[in-house]
């Protein structure tokens, strides 16, 4: 298991391998998957970014909360699964979904800023501080955050965390920060919450991205 950075290289050979059986393996992830959509809290309208998005297998649920007025963009490094996501997108509404391939720390997102961001089973990008910089960039202050994805269980469950890490050592270039997998965003999402689940080997995360004024008031705070 590395635990080091996250490997770009890495990412890019494995999801070549598990594009095609990645919704099948995935599938058990439903009812988190859903959960975080949910706290997106999203109206008709939004504009929501989904980073790794994967295959799009989030993408219907996002579209029933932006609705016709709103747009979503995923953005994946593999082009495997952009090509899976791409046709997920036809599917709903070409004009208002749409796939960058690229990475999380290059994507061009253009001017306009969005009002959710979804993280779901991200663990590399989370682990990447420049990444997570040029996404909450296109973030508009008090835009909601959810994130999702593996952590480290309690050492009373040492069986069942090593099955899980196991078990999840083909969808991560790194383990590094799986105690705590979130820790980064906080520099981006102060109030920050979270909450287990799968035995504590999964969590699910929420939070708002600060307005300038709070921003400066927490600022303030810290340096008297």
């Amino acid at each position: 298991m590395n635990f080091g950075k996250p490997d770009e290289a890495v990412a890019l050979t494995n999801y070549a391998r598990l594009a095609d059986g990645y919704d099948t393996a995935c599938r058990r992830l439903g009812p988190i998957r859903e959960e975080a959509v949910a706290l997106l809290g999203l109206r008709p309208g939004d504009r929501v970014l989904d980073v790794g998005c994967g295959t799009g297998s989030s993408f219907a649920l996002l579209h029933a909360g932006v609705g016709t007025t709103g747009s979503i963009v995923g953005v994946e490094l593999s082009p495997e699964m952009c090509a899976q996501a791409r046709l997920r997108a036809l599917g709903l509404d070409g004009e208002s979904v749409r796939v960058i391939e690229a990475s999380a720390e290059g994507a061009d997102f253009g001017a306009k800023r969005f009002d959710a961001v979804l993280f779901h089973y991200t663990h590399d990008v989370l682990r990447n501080p420049a990444a997570l910089a040029h996404l909450f960039a296109s973030a508009r202050p008090g835009a909601r955050v959810v994130v999702a994805g593996l952590k480290a269980a309690p050492a009373w469950a040492a069986p069942l965390n090593w099955f899980s890490m196991f078990r999840a050592r083909k969808y991560l270039s790194t383990f590094e920060g799986v105690a705590e997998p979130w820790s980064h965003v906080l520099r981006f999402v102060p109030d920050f919450h979270w909450r287990n689940r799968l035995a504590g080997t999964g969590y699910v995360g929420w939070g708002n991205v600060p307005r300038a004024e709070a921003l400066r008031s927490g600022l303030a705070s810290r340096d008297s």
